[in-house]
């Protein structure tokens, strides 16, 4: 064996744990995102209207705010790999529920994909804090990406692949097909228990013992207080991105129709530069952190960039591409250096369980609200400046909260975790 060769080897079995990590990162969205190109064709076979239908894209978001405090508890309780499982399990279970019957099983295992997923979008970042943490901004980075990458493939093959094989397969196999693949990668890279040979490859890949970690315990009291003011900060900065970004994807296309006379194929088309945008978002995070940019300053002016979306539609929704492309890159940009920031600066898995908690919780019920207040407020006014400008107002309201609570968030702790 050459001289190299066992460093080499080294550096090959660190890349597993990264990989099992994304492949988990892969079935997050994938049932979700698949539904709304098919929403047509499942009208049509289920007998409901439009608005039923469009609950089945929304109940998971909802879940993601409403049942993000129970999904915490219990992970709190069995912790990130059992944990894992339960997600991954429950995201297969439900993607076939939801497309082996009629309405009541269609809502039923949607239900069960919101829940699961819930417990999924928890469970990253306490693993990126837990294995990763000298590495947060890159493998929250790579997580945000992925997690794109399947959402724009989801959207672009659903169509095609219901001609093929029917709304049905196409539904149930965007969270069949990824959650087993994921599930044999998770359970052999992250199994409940640490023994034998998967012991070995975390010894080879230089990781802490995750059980000795996950059971250490949270902060002092004496800076409790401190630190859940900083989470509050953080809660009011992630409501504020995910009522911004789910607002501007949902009317995006139709404000293109009337701003700029566009079809509606041609507005949906338009409006995926917003989309395909978010793919190098997150690569900004650790470009910046290389050339040791501050947290704070990172986060001001990602988060002026995204500010830079709705004002850019506001006073000159001419150059939408360019507002496009700047509130793609910072959409997902900010989404990965608020998390880093939680990951980074928690001193333990679980001060980073409730910190990510609250903010999801806060953040995904705003999320909720942001496309009807916004449709509301447009369908009033007959016009865009009205929506556009409070989604200016909340970005705003975004960039403040972020950076002040990272500010006065404690420097990265000295102990492991």
């Amino acid at each position: 064996m050459s001289a190299d060769a066992v460093p080499r080897r080294m550096r090959l079995w660190r890349l597993v744990p990264v990989a099992a990590l994304l492949c988990f990162a892969l079935v997050l969205r994938a049932p979700i995102t698949v539904i709304p190109p098919l929403l047509g064709p499942i009208r049509a076979d289920l007998g409901i209207d439009a608005a039923t239908a469009g609950l089945l894209t929304s109940i998971p978001v909802l879940c993601f705010g409403l049942l993000t405090p129970v999904a915490s508890r219990i992970l709190s309780k069995i912790g990130v790999n059992l944990g894992g499982v339960y997600c991954l399990v429950g995201i297969i279970l439900g993607s076939v529920v939801r497309s082996a019957g009629d309405v009541t099983a269609a809502f039923a295992g949607t239900v069960l994909l919101g829940v699961s997923m819930a417990m999924g979008n928890l469970a990253i970042p306490m693993l990126i804090g837990r294995q990763f943490r000298h590495r947060a901004e890159m493998l929250t980075g790579a997580y945000v990406i992925t997690t794109n990458l399947t959402v724009t493939a989801t959207t672009a093959l659903a169509v095609p692949t219901a001609a093929l094989l029917g709304w049905r397969w196409t539904a149930a196999g965007s969270g069949l097909l990824l959650g087993l693949g994921s599930l044999v990668a998770w359970v052999l890279v992250y199994p409940p228990g640490i023994q034998g040979a998967r012991a070995r490859i975390r010894r080879w890949a230089g990781q802490r013992d995750p059980v000795a970690v996950e059971r250490r315990s949270s902060a002092p009291p004496a800076t409790r207080g401190a630190l859940w003011r900083v989470t509050g900060l953080l809660s009011i900065a992630f409501a504020g991105h995910t009522f911004a970004y789910y607002a501007v994807t949902a009317w995006l296309p139709t404000a293109l129709v009337d701003l700029r006379g566009m079809t509606r194929a041609e507005a949906g088309v338009a409006a995926s530069l917003f989309q395909a945008a978010g793919l190098a978002g997150p690569l900004l995070v650790p470009f910046l952190a290389a050339l040791r940019w501050s947290s704070v300053r990172t986060v001001v002016v990602i988060g002026a960039a995204w500010v830079l979306m709705p004002a850019g539609m506001l006073v000159a929704p001419q150059w939408w591409a360019v507002w496009c492309v700047f509130g793609g890159l910072a959409q997902a940009g900010f989404f990965t250096s608020v998390m880093s920031v939680v990951i980074r600066r928690s001193r333990n898995v679980d001060e980073n369980r409730r910190t990510t908690s609250v903010m999801q919780t806060v953040g995904y019920s705003v999320a909720a609200i942001g496309p009807v207040i916004t449709g509301w407020v447009h369908q009033h006014t007959g016009g865009w400046a009205a929506p556009f400008a409070i989604v200016l107002g909340v970005t705003i309201v975004m960039v403040a909260a972020a950076s002040f609570a990272v500010r006065r968030a404690p420097a990265e702790p000295v102990v492991g975790g």
